[in-house]
């Protein structure tokens, strides 16, 4: 992300708020450096959802970075089920492991 300052507080609202219409989903959470709180202007916004059901991760996934185009946020995405999160959320390294390891839950 190429601009001179951090997402608002605003930015970050409407972008979970898009993500909690067009998705339905149990929780949402913010994780990586605006969890932080060490987001720059260079950073984006990293978001999990996770869902009762994931049928296609990728086909979701795109889906929903389409439904973010509109705000002008750049955001990572990443979509697990329920089931999945029990299942892997303790597998260390991975992306959900950290996202859920220090995210904050800002739906559901």
């Amino acid at each position: 992300m190429s601009t001179t300052a951090r997402l608002s507080d605003q930015s970050i609202a409407a972008a979970v708020q898009a993500l909690a219409e067009g998705a339905h989903p149990q929780k949402i959470v913010l994780f990586g450096s605006y969890a932080r709180g060490d987001a720059t202007a260079d950073s984006d916004l990293d978001l999990l959802v996770i869902a009762d059901e994931v049928n296609d991760r990728a086909s979701e996934m795109v889906r929903l970075r389409r439904l973010l185009r509109p705000l002008r946020v750049p955001a990572d995405v990443l979509v697990y089920s329920a089931d999945e999160v029990s299942r892997w959320g303790a597998q260390t390294g991975t992306a959900l492991y950290w996202a859920l390891r220090e995210g904050k839950v800002v739906y559901g």
